[in-house]
């Protein structure tokens, strides 16, 4: 009973969590009309939020299966939360905000920091996947960012880091691959349909959204 009170939770959580988290940064977008901007009132967001519940409750059945340990949950929990925000915040200001990624960060080592002290051994487990989602993760994000002299976020790549600690290297993979495709096929098929130039700027977090979510359906 106590396990479908919790899950229960979660899932009215969410939403709970994207508005203060929204209400919090509100004050702080350089666009006015999204300073002004009630939140969970636009059919996007409505969209992006039913994406990311259904998505919960994949991990839901899934954790609940015994595929996933409970530190695991825990981290996919609040990186699905920062990125439900951050798809809007990319595609309203074309921005990632650095206090919704310290928040992230904080949570995230939070979380780490009170499983370790109940149980150090959960913690260790995940390490190695930590290391290896950072170092995924400076080789692609950091590298491009390097290459393409500027014109990939220095946002997104701070994302990628943060991804590739929480996530690990079993998720994050998939999570940019995943992205990457889906951000490569709407750019071909804009280009062709000449509603983008080829020095167009396109938001990438919503597809690194995409990619999240498509993960977590497909699963590790």
């Amino acid at each position: 009973m106590t396990i479908y009170l919790f899950y229960i939770g979660m899932i009215f959580g969410l939403p709970l969590a994207y508005w203060v988290i929204l209400e919090w940064q509100k004050p702080y977008f350089e666009l006015e009309n999204n300073r002004n901007r009630k939140m969970v009132k636009s059919a996007p967001e409505y969209l992006c939020l039913l994406i990311s519940e259904a998505a919960l409750m994949r991990l839901l059945y899934v954790h609940y299966k015994g595929s996933i340990s409970n530190l695991t949950i825990a981290l996919l929990y609040v990186v699905l939360i920062v990125m439900t925000v951050l798809c809007m915040t990319d595609l309203w200001e074309k921005i990632v905000p650095n206090k919704i990624l310290l928040l992230l960060l904080s949570l995230g080592f939070l979380i780490i920091g009170m499983f370790f002290v109940q149980n150090s051994e959960a913690v260790i487990q995940i390490l190695p996947s930590s290391i290896l989602g950072i170092i995924f993760c400076f080789l692609t994000f950091g590298i491009g960012y390097m290459v393409s002299k500027g014109s990939l976020g220095s946002g997104d790549v701070k994302l990628s880091f943060l991804l590739g600690l929480f996530l690990t290297g079993e998720y994050v993979v998939g999570t940019v691959f995943y992205g990457c495709v889906a951000g490569s096929i709407y750019s071909i098929v804009q280009l062709c349909r000449k509603k983008l130039s080829r020095n167009d700027e396109l938001p990438f977090v919503p597809f690194l959204y995409l990619g999240l979510i498509i993960t977590y359906f497909v699963g590790v």
